[in-house]
């Protein structure tokens, strides 16, 4: 993906953002693997974003467009493909979703604020859980090639997220257990939380833990934009 120049230093901005999250969401985030940031987009920022999905899912199901990004199944008995994520959203005409990890834009300094280095947006996807047919997400840790707290994942809510359609689940802590620990062990094992979450909101998640969703069963739609961010100087395999 397109990466912007890392900053050298702590910009004054974010260091205002690690004294606005405090003390606590950041020992949350590093006991647990997770947080949250209440309502951190909204008004014409939101609605733009909730712009571009629905073109971007219409250009699935309206026009047919096929791609490597674009991620779908097809569930046994039916010959209607699923759209559940699309990859590379820089390279989709989706200028509202890559201001989001730009260097001034809302999410950068935050995520310099949480993981305390020069950082760079490494991906950034749209995941989609189209109402009453979208599939569950298995149990599964996005990397454990990677210390904790190294690389995180901020994932902007553009519809409300409930376990009626399809919210994250983690198993808090798991993100510090070795690396060979498989995802459905550590659910196993547990505690799992659900993870409801408004519009606007943003799920911060280290990348090692072990987390998924269920299908949605419900009659709405559940959208998010997540963005990895890595060490500025970390080549990520």
């Amino acid at each position: 993906m397109t990466r912007h120049a890392p900053r050298g230093t702590e910009s004054a901005e974010a260091l205002s953002h690690r004294q606005q999250l405090g003390d606590g969401f950041l020992q949350d985030f590093r006991a647990d693997g997770y947080a949250v940031l209440s309502q951190k987009i909204a008004g014409e920022s939101l609605e733009a974003l909730r712009t571009e999905a629905d073109a971007l899912i219409r250009r699935f199901t309206r026009d047919a467009y096929r791609s490597d990004d674009y991620w779908h199944f097809t569930p046994a008995g039916t010959d209607a493909p699923v759209l559940y994520r699309i990859h590379n959203l820089e390279n989709q005409g989706s200028p509202a979703a890559t201001r989001l990890y730009a260097d001034d834009g809302p999410l950068h300094p935050m995520a310099v604020a949480i993981l305390g280095r020069p950082l760079r947006a490494t991906a950034c996807a749209m995941i989609v859980k189209l109402p009453g047919v979208a599939a569950p997400v298995p149990w599964h840790r996005d990397r454990t090639n990677v210390p904790p707290h190294t690389v995180c994942n901020l994932s902007v809510f553009l519809d409300d997220s409930d376990v009626g359609n399809g919210c994250l689940e983690f198993v808090p802590g798991s993100h510090l257990t070795p690396d060979a620990e498989e995802a459905e062990a550590l659910q196993a094992r547990g505690p799992v939380r659900a993870l409801p979450l408004s519009a606007g909101d943003i799920a911060v998640h280290d990348v090692r833990i072990a987390h998924a969703s269920r299908r949605n069963t419900s009659p709405r739609i559940r959208r998010s934009i997540v963005i990895e961010f890595a060490p500025a100087d970390r080549e990520l395999p």
